[in-house]
């Protein structure tokens, strides 16, 4: 490695558990809670490529749940962060040197699938009091009724939306490369968390809860990643993923 990837490998993986601390809602029906890591995340593998995201996602992140005292997730938000980021990096670095008129069509489909899942698990199962923490430990109460998850979902999908809609092609994948990694993190959350509600690790949650939760995540890190690398992007004469 150069001393440029070394660099934004840490100041990435200072970002990532930075972003994750910064604001944490707990729900206490999976004991897991949501964050705003998955901007840095994201944006460390659109400029840093597949390791600087991998390392910076899944260390960042591991290093977060343990300061935050959810070190159950630990181990699993390594792995799973890691493959987020990596996923993110590699999917963008080839998906935009394709030519295909379709893939606005595709990422609609996709965002929309983010909102559809969003709404209905969140409307029917995470509804309720949540428990909001501002690092360094200010902790509220707050009461989520069903109609928040609505209006999170659009606003959580009106930036990728608004992307998708320019019908740029690079845009498009763009979109796809950041939800189809956040599909690696759901997905991955889900198998952990019923890995460990088997062994008797966190023998009383439930996994199937926990997906609005991270969808919410990756919408709002897509949200927030684009156009800041889109931003960063134009001021670099050379990015790393356009290689």
């Amino acid at each position: 490695m150069d001393a440029r990837t070394v660099s934004m490998t840490v100041v990435f993986t200072a970002l990532v558990a930075a972003a994750t601390m910064v604001l944490s809602i707990y729900f206490p029906l999976t004991r897991g809670y949501f964050n705003l890591g998955e901007t840095m995340v994201y944006l460390s593998a659109l400029l840093g490529g597949p390791f600087v995201g991998a390392f910076a996602g899944g260390v960042g992140s591991a290093l977060a749940d343990i300061i935050l005292g959810y070190q159950a997730f630990a181990p699993g938000t390594l792995l799973i962060k890691a493959a987020e980021g990596a996923v993110a990096a590699i999917l963008y670095r080839r998906l935009r040197k394709l030519a295909m008129p379709q893939a606005a069509v595709l990422s609609a489909m996709v965002v929309g699938l983010y909102f559809i899942i969003l709404v209905m698990v969140g409307v029917y199962l995470m509804s309720g009091a949540v428990e909001i923490v501002v690092y360094p430990g200010q902790t509220f109460e707050l009461l989520v009724v069903p109609s928040t998850w609505v209006v999170l979902a659009l606003l959580g999908s009106a930036v990728p939306a608004y992307y998708v809609f320019r019908k740029k092609e690079a845009e498009a994948w763009l979109v796809i490369s950041l939800l189809a990694a956040g599909l690696v993190m759901v997905l991955g959350y889900f198998l952990y968390e019923s890995l460990a509600v088997a062994t008797g690790l966190l023998p009383d949650i439930i996994p199937v809860a926990e997906i609005p939760l991270n969808i919410g995540q990756v919408v709002v890190g897509s949200a927030v990643a684009i156009p800041v690398y889109k931003a960063v992007r134009s001021r670099l004469e050379v990015s790393p993923v356009s290689r």
